[in-house]
């Protein structure tokens, strides 16, 4: 299996935290972190050009994955800027510093040429992603899904797609162990608190990306990071969801 990737989610009081004080609380949750977001659209638009070097400045450790992400898909920046997002990812990438990774929607695939071209130029590779806020798509839904994906020879793939019932994510579980084996990164879990097992499970299934929180959760079902992290260092002994369910229910919810 390749390296298993635990990423936190990088905000302004994250970073603002941890460039003031090097002994902040923060710290140990950023050192438990292999790969970082950068989520571009929390920040004020004048700092994103330099936000990967001054995150990589304060966490030289973590690959870094750069996401722009939209209102309708659990982020802040406006829908109808869609377009605009590619002059932004321009003047990201005239920097020296740049994420080794760029998260692109699945229905924004009209930009991924620009920004392929883009993000070639500085070695970095494209995840593209599908958020669901209301169920899991069904089988043939994510068959087009992957489809898609190799057609465009994407780099990564990562689906969060809302859990509701407790075997909502067995359908995910199936697409993973058939398809992890075409992309770089992966990750396909539940969102809220059915789908909360789902965000360690999918790793046994053959996924090597998965999410975690800092400070505070910004997707349903989320993890804080320090759990997630003393997960995956006891994996060998999570034998089944229910023992992860089990394991779950011993740290606190956010």
């Amino acid at each position: 299996m390749s390296e298993t990737f635990l990423v936190g989610l990088i905000s302004p009081n994250i970073l603002k935290a941890i460039e003031e004080d090097s002994l902040s609380p923060v710290f140990l949750d950023l050192q438990a972190c292999n790969a970082l977001e950068i989520r571009y659209d929390f920040f004020d638009v004048n700092d994103w050009p330099s936000l990967s070097a001054r995150l990589r400045k304060v966490t030289p450790h973590a690959m870094q994955i750069g996401t722009i992400r939209l209102k309708r898909d659990g982020g802040n920046f406006p829908n109808t800027q869609v377009a605009a997002r590619t002059k932004h990812w321009q003047k990201i990438f005239e920097t020296e510093q740049v994420p080794e990774w760029l998260d692109l929607e699945r229905d924004c695939l009209a930009q991924l040429a620009d920004l392929r071209a883009l993000a070639k130029a500085k070695g970095t590779k494209i995840l593209v992603s599908e958020h669901n806020f209301v169920r899991i798509p069904n089988d043939a839904e994510l068959k087009i899904f992957v489809e898609d994906l190799r057609r465009i020879k994407a780099d990564g793939l990562k689906i969060a797609a809302m859990s509701n019932s407790e075997t909502d994510c067995d359908r995910l579980y199936k697409f993973t162990k058939k398809n992890h084996k075409y992309f770089d990164l992966f990750a396909a879990f539940g969102m809220g608190d059915s789908g909360r097992a789902s965000r360690l499970w999918s790793l046994k299934e053959g996924a090597n990306l998965t999410y975690g929180a800092i400070e505070s959760v910004e997707a349903p079902g989320q993890i804080d990071v320090m759990t997630m992290k003393k997960a995956l260092d006891g994996f060998e002994n999570l034998f089944s969801q229910s023992d992860i369910t089990a394991f779950l229910g011993k740290f606190r919810h956010f």
